[in-house]
Formats: structure tokens, C-alpha cells, sequence
């Protein structure tokens, strides 16, 4: 065997710390941001940070909100004075961080289960949908996962119903549910565990849930009555009861829900043209310290290669690197509200399909920055406030062949439902059948998809 030695030039892209930086500073929100740059300036003396006040009051008004949500899951048990600090912090980080999936996961963790349920168990934590349910079949999940099962078909499935009936015991309740009637069951047998409530009422309320709660969406009260051989007045008192219970569990951990928003961006009408501008309220609070600068310059020590040196170019790499996340997120706004003029006056009905790639190639950059910029960036406008990826939406194509974006369409779907009769609502299929006639061929399972996006109850629910 011959051994020679090639000399081969070969191109290589590395990501530069100040790259790094700046692609990790995109991508945050300005409540992240914010706790950032408070951490770079505890670290590095040439920065001068000063917090924003709009910023601090609120995420201590929002830590207290949840607090009190998560104080009403765990009443009935005391936390101790010692645990305190610990719990302060904990609530302090799912206000503004933890998502539902993250909460479930700390719980998995503490559970006395082996090695290979606990994975099965935070498998199905991650197959839930944003409202906490579980929307796939025992058998699908098994198909997906039955090669790490290593087991017969039998035992796999009772492992994954075991793993299920565990995730279905960790807060919030109802979390686990495969549909509403099994979701607030599962809440009811939490309250049946309970002293000092009148379990009368409850198993009614449970029976009814389990075997008649379509009739209480459509106020049945008679067929509960003889179905249940109670008098109204107990069907009544148990239905109050199941009202009381929570439809979605995994909804308090709904970003738009629980964490302040300070937008990035302000949309206003200038000469007849809706036109974008940095938000001033959010801006960072962030300088090079002069006084220390100053005092390194004259003393000569900026020349030389010690640690006060790097400290002061971090510091200027930061601060630039704050401003091009300004300019950046700025172009992306001005590229969306020249794209979507007609929505902020006329509203979501006109808005217009848009995907990423659009605006990566208007602006030159690429996709994946626009991606970055999108999430958790709001703008503030006269119909509200909106994160960037709300106008984003895929196109679908009407009738007559003109595009119509998905937003526009359960616009659409949303107005047919308020517009509906209380005593007669309209069924998906029949929405399908308006939307086709107004040329807009939209398939019925597609309506009940966009229908389940904007949480709108199935039409059962929605008869009164």
C-alpha cells in the first residue's frame, strides 16, 4: 500500500463567539432579554445596565397570578415554611418560562416507577396537545414506540395504559384526558379523595359526565332526569358542579395567557399607509460604563492582552450585537405590515398567505433568522396586540382561484358561528357547505381543525 501525503484546501464555516452571540440574542424575548442582559452586566464591569421598570413590575404581577393557580391545584397540601423560597422561585420561572410539558416532566421525575415507564410516561407528556389531552390512541402510541418496548404486544399495551393512569395522577388535574368526558372524570375523582364535600352530589356529577354530558351541552335536564332517576333539582346542583370544573388543564400554561407582553413594534396609519416603528418602552437599557473605559484607557491597559481587555470587547460585541437585533427584528415588521396593509384595517378576514421564505428573500436573509425573529417578537396596532408568526399562514385556494390565507378562512369560520342561531348551531359539515357556496372548497374535517384552533366548542356544546 502506497502512503502519500495531499495538500487539499477545503472551505469551512465556524460560528464565531460574536455569531453565536448574536443568533442567541434573536432568537429571545424581551423578557428573556431583559434577564440576559441583567446576568452580562453582573458579570462585566464596562457594561451599565439599568432595568427596565415596565418589565420588573409586571413579571412580579404575573409571578402571583400563577402562583395563586398553582396554590388552588395543591390546596390540600400545606407547603411547609422551609419549602418556601424554593416554591417563590419555581412560580417565578413557570410564569415566564415553564411550559406544560417542562411542569409534567418535574413531576415524572419524582415518581417511584422504573427507568423504562418513566420514559413511557414522558413520552405521552409529550403527545399531549396544548389543552392537556391526549389525542392519540393507546395502539397508535404503541405502534411508534413498540421497538423500544422489547415485549410482547399484550404487556406493551398494559405498559403504556400503566404509564397513562400515572400521567393522568400529576397536576394540573384532568391533565392526560383522551377527551372531555375522561378529562373531567379524572378531576371529579381528585374532589371524591377529598373531606368535607357532599359525595352525593359528585358521583352524580361524575355518572352524568361519563355517560350523559352531551345532554348537558344541550340542556336536557328531563332525559337526565330519567336517566339518572334524580330529581331536577339534583341534576341541576350536579351540573352547576361540573362547570365548575376546568375543560382544558393545559391551558394556564398558554404563553398568550399567562406571560405580559411588552411589543417589540408599534403599527401606525401615517398618510393613509400603515407604516412600523421600534417600540421605545422596549428598548434595552444597556451602555458601555464610560467611567471604567476611561480609566483603562488612560492607564494604558486596553493595549495589552489581559482579562480587562476581553472584558471590554465583550462588552462592545454585546451592545453591538443589541442594536443589529433592533434593526433586525425592525425589518421583518416593516416587511409583514407592508405585506398584510389590508389586515390592520379591515381585520383578520383579510389577511393575506405568507410563509418565511417570502420575507428571507425580500430582506436577504435566511429563513431560519426569520424564523428567530418571529417568535416571542409582538407588535402593538389598533386591533391589538400580535405576536410575528400570526401572519404567517399557509395559502389555500378558493374557487374562482384567487388564494386565500388559513387565518382568513377561520375568520370566515368564526363569524358563521357567531352569527348562528343559540337554539340551532350550524354542524362543521354544514360551515363546510357555506364556505363552498361563498367558493371556498374547505373539507369538513379542515373547518373542525380551525374550529379546534380558535377553541370553539363542537356544535353539542354550543346549543343552549
Amino acid at each position: 500500500m502506497a502512503i502519500s501525503l495531499n495538500t487539499r484546501v477545503q472551505q469551512q464555516f465556524t460560528l464565531t463567539p460574536q455569531l453565536q452571540q448574536a443568533i442567541g440574542l434573536l432568537q429571545l424575548s424581551n423578557i428573556e432579554l431583559e434577564q440576559e442582559l441583567a446576568k452580562a452586566a453582573e458579570e462585566n464591569p464596562f457594561l451599565e445596565f439599568e432595568p427596565n421598570p415596565q418589565i420588573e413590575s409586571n413579571l412580579s404581577e404575573s409571578s402571583e397570578r400563577l402562583e395563586q393557580m398553582q396554590n388552588s391545584w395543591t390546596s390540600s397540601n400545606k407547603i411547609s415554611q422551609d419549602d418556601e423560597d424554593d416554591w417563590t422561585e419555581r412560580y417565578e420561572r413557570i410564569a415566564h418560562k415553564q411550559t406544560l410539558l417542562e411542569y409534567l416532566e418535574e413531576q415524572i421525575h419524582l415518581l417511584n416507577v422504573s427507568a423504562k415507564e418513566q420514559s413511557i410516561i414522558i413520552y405521552l407528556a409529550g403527545c399531549l396537545d396544548n389543552r392537556g389531552y391526549l389525542i392519540d390512541d393507546i395502539e397508535s402510541i404503541y405502534l411508534e414506540i413498540k421497538n423500544e418496548l422489547n415485549g410482547d404486544e399484550l404487556n406493551s399495551l398494559g405498559l403504556i395504559e400503566a404509564a397513562l393512569e400515572k400521567l393522568q395522577s400529576l397536576d394540573p388535574p384532568g391533565i392526560g384526558g383522551r377527551n372531555l368526558a375522561e378529562c373531567l372524570s379524572l378531576q371529579i375523582d381528585r374532589i371524591l379523595n377529598k373531606s368535607n364535600i357532599n359525595e352525593s352530589e359528585w358521583r352524580l356529577a361524575k355518572y352524568i359526565v361519563k355517560n350523559h354530558l352531551n345532554k348537558v351541552g344541550s340542556k336536557d335536564w328531563l332525559k337526565l332526569k330519567q336517566a339518572s332517576g334524580k330529581s331536577e333539582a339534583e341534576v341541576l346542583k350536579a351540573v352547576e358542579l361540573i362547570r365548575t370544573l376546568q375543560h382544558n388543564p393545559g391551558a394556564i400554561f398558554d404563553r398568550e395567557n399567562d406571560q405580559w407582553i411588552l411589543p417589540d413594534i408599534v403599527v401606525k396609519m401615517v398618510d393613509s399607509l400603515w407604516v412600523v416603528e421600534s417600540n421605545p418602552n422596549a428598548k434595552p437599557r444597556i451602555s458601555l460604563n464610560s467611567e471604567y473605559a476611561k480609566i483603562l484607557k488612560e492607564s494604558g491597559q486596553e493595549r495589552g492582552d489581559g482579562v480587562l481587555k476581553q472584558k471590554i470587547l465583550e462588552a462592545n460585541w454585546l451592545i453591538k450585537n443589541i442594536a443589529q437585533r433592533e434593526e433586525t427584528i425592525l425589518k421583518v415588521a416593516n416587511e409583514i405590515v407592508r405585506h398584510q396593509q389590508q389586515f390592520f384595517s379591515v381585520g383578520a378576514i383579510a389577511m393575506k398567505p405568507l410563509v418565511l421564505r417570502e420575507i428571507a428573500e425580500t430582506i436577504g436573509m435566511h429563513e431560519s433568522t426569520i424564523s428567530r425573529v418571529t417568535t416571542q417578537k409582538y407588535l402593538s396596532c389598533p386591533l391589538g396586540i400580535f405576536e410575528f408568526k400570526y401572519f404567517f399562514s399557509s395559502q389555500l385556494n378558493s374557487g374562482n382561484g384567487a388564494p386565500i390565507s388559513a387565518t382568513a378562512i377561520q375568520e370566515l369560520i368564526k363569524r358563521i358561528i357567531q352569527e348562528e342561531s343559540a337554539t340551532k348551531p350550524i354542524s362543521d359539515s354544514k360551515i363546510a357547505q357555506i364556505l363552498s357556496d361563498q367558493g371556498y372548497e374547505i373539507a369538513r374535517r379542515t373547518v373542525a381543525k380551525y374550529r379546534d384552533l380558535m377553541r370553539i366548542p363542537a356544535v353539542h356544546l354550543r346549543k343552549k
